[in-house]
């Protein structure tokens, strides 16, 4: 058992995950598990019979790595060696070519070929395509995984949604687009391992997106897919004028590509890890997603020709929120910009748009995907021209894309870029990065079915601030949430509207004598409603959310505060009806101002809040955020007093 137990040392990944399956199928009674390599081979062996998950599918990988070299599999490259010399001497190694030239002249029956080969070749089709499955179902597992929508895509939904909102009541007319960008490479491979036609798969995800966007309440006026008809015209038409202008030109490109990203990658900004099965991968240094090299000729546009023009659209004003972001831009135009390729060969990708007149190329999937923002505008349905927009709102991963090429697109096509780009950052999972390796991809369903999609959208907006990564806990979701909808702004909505206190079921006429009437803390409230509309206005415009909700929040507790030390339910007992009573309409005009404050953030809440109140629906614009002076008399809704229950979790 010594060369076995080096065999452990060499790959101490196959023992780790393979240990269980080593002892009951290769142990020591197994003679031939006396040479070094023969562990491996015995698994390979009894393929069909392991049971552990994770050690089959790493075995799957070792037994599918010839694809890339007949070296990675010892066995056979042995036992075909001298055929390999005699049929495929001259075939360089890599890309499976040396086995395809083995198993070419193995069907054509050469007399000459090896029996042994022959036979091996024989066991090794059958078992790679048992272990191709395997593979195969993970590799479509894990894209499409990649593709589900998860927080982080949602949080950007929920900041423009948000947005959005606050602008409409505020008067403001608002085109909010979002969508889906369906092209690519990536999606061209996951199509293909789930074996459906790319549209019927772009189908089924885009109606995640989709679902997932309506289960949280965001409330867009177009959802563009980069796959409609009105689309692909917008692309045409807008190559035409890079060509036109004299942007475009034919070249040959050659870099690492990132087909995840969708995206070329610097060589200093790659790295090479080695994977579970021994083998070397380069990834990217940022995404740590594989990279291969690709030379090409492709159709390049002259991004090195738009330096100056992109710092002057820099210094323009503030285009780029945070600033941390700005500067980062800024160092990127501070170095020298490299002609972008924008199309790849028809052969390599044929799920996208075509190049207008040139079939055998296909436009690149960021130029196509940037468009949709411009054939949104093309088809709106606004009065007003809504170009440029004022503001996009993405992740800091595809700052570049957004922050260079799409403006430098614009600028050389004539058009005005974007008035301003705001950039947050990514979702941690208890302090840990999100990964599906680590198994810890939160997905929003399931987060809305523990706390409702008001739960999720207080909580993202809560706890995410746009110049840093925000951290993900369920048990501090749970918390926050219970802490300030259940408790903190259910209990001053129930105290007032519960029929022990307020039996005539309705919203008192309030003014500045009510708070007078009772005493300091009435003053001290009215000080903090007088001021709290206006910072919370002014933090909502800055995007600064997580700041107005702070507002909100420390106006809810002042309101609790007021109503336990006015003691209504003494009062009532004490017969002090006139200072019951104010008590009574100015928690409940409290309660109005942060229901309509807070519609931008939980407009279902904010609506059953409202609803409770008996507030008209015209009478819950801005305007109506701060204390409105009336001695008219309201009925409440006949809803339960009940806003959010409180979750229970574990």
């Amino acid at each position: 058992m010594e060369q076995q137990a080096l065999h452990y040392q060499l790959d101490p990944v196959l023992v780790n995950l393979c240990d269980k399956e080593i002892q009951i199928h290769c142990g020591p009674e197994e003679p031939e598990n006396t040479r070094q390599g023969q562990v491996e081979e015995c698994l390979k062996r009894k393929f069909d019979a392991l049971t552990s998950v994770e050690c089959r599918r790493h075995v799957a990988l070792l037994i599918t790595a010839v694809q890339i070299d007949i070296q990675a599999d010892p066995m056979l490259h042995r036992a075909c060696a001298i055929d390999l010399v005699t049929f495929c001497k001259d075939v360089p190694p890599g890309d499976g070519r040396r086995l395809k030239c083995l198993l070419r002249f193995k069907e054509q029956g050469q007399a000459k070929f090896d029996p042994k080969c022959f036979e091996m070749l024989n066991t090794r089709t059958q078992l790679f395509a048992k272990a191709s499955k395997v593979v195969q179902l993970e590799s479509v597992n894990d894209l499409v995984e990649q593709l589900k929508p998860h927080i982080g895509h949602i949080y950007t939904a929920v900041i423009a949604d948000s947005s959005a909102r606050f602008h409409r009541l505020i008067g403001n007319p608002v085109t909010f687009s979002t969508g889906t960008d369906e092209h690519g490479l990536k999606i061209q491979q996951a199509a293909m391992c789930a074996n459906k036609e790319p549209g019927r798969f772009c189908d089924h995800v885009s109606g995640l997106f989709k679902t997932a966007l309506k289960n949280c309440e965001i409330s867009y006026t177009d959802y563009i897919r980069t796959t409609e008809s009105r689309h692909k015209e917008n692309v045409h038409s807008f190559w035409e004028i890079l060509s036109e202008k004299g942007y475009i030109y034919k070249g040959k490109y050659e870099g690492w590509y990132c087909t995840a990203d969708e995206a070329f990658v610097a060589e200093d900004q790659t790295t090479l890890v080695k994977l579970s099965n021994g083998q070397e991968q380069r990834v990217s240094t940022e995404s740590n997603r594989p990279v291969e090299w690709f030379s090409e000729e492709n159709y390049l546009f002259k991004l090195s020709k738009l330096r100056e023009e992109l710092r002057s659209w820099l210094k323009s004003g503030p285009v780029i929120q945070p600033l941390r972001h700005y500067n980062l831009v800024k160092s990127w135009l501070d170095q020298e910009l490299i002609d972008l390729s924008v199309s790849r060969p028809n052969t390599r990708l044929s799920w996208g748009i075509p190049v207008p007149g040139d079939s055998s190329q296909t436009i690149y999937v960021w130029l196509d995907a940037l468009l949709n923002y411009m054939t949104v505008a093309k088809h709106s349905q606004s009065e007003m021209n809504i170009w440029p927009p004022s503001v996009h709102v993405i992740g800091k991963d595809i700052l570049k894309f957004h922050g260079i090429y799409w403006p430098a697109f614009l600028l050389a096509a004539g058009f005005e870029p974007p008035k301003s780009l705001l950039v947050h950052g990514h979702w941690l999972v208890d302090e840990q990065k999100m990964s599906k390796t680590t198994g810890n991809v939160v997905s929003p369903q399931s987060c809305i079915n523990l706390v409702t999609a008001t739960g999720l959208r207080y909580f993202l907006m809560h706890e995410g601030v746009p110049a840093s990564d925000g951290n993900f806990s369920i048990k501090r979701m749970v918390r926050i949430v219970n802490s300030d909808l259940a408790d903190g702004i259910g209990n001053l909505v129930s105290r007032c509207c519960g029929k022990n206190l307020n039996p005539l079921q309705t919203r008192l006429g309030v003014s500045r004598s009510s708070f007078e009437f009772c005493g300091s803390p009435g003053s001290d409230l009215l000080s903090l409603l007088e001021r709290t509309p206006d910072i919370v206005h002014d933090e909502y415009k800055q995007w600064n959310f997580y700041k107005g909700i702070d507002q909100v929040m420390a106006l809810v507790r002042g309101a609790n505060g007021f109503f336990q030390t006015m003691e209504p339910w003494k009062l009532k007992k004490e017969g002090q009806l006139d200072k019951l009573n104010a008590t009574m309409a100015v928690t409940m005009e409290t309660a109005r101002v942060v229901g309509t404050l807070l519609q931008p953030i939980v407009p279902s809440y904010s609506e059953r809040l409202l609803d409770k109140l008996g507030v008209p629906q015209e009478n819950r614009s801005w305007d109506f955020a701060r204390l409105r002076w009336t001695t008219t008399e309201t009925a409440l809704g006949s809803q339960q007093a009940v806003l959010f229950p409180r979750i229970k979790s574990e």
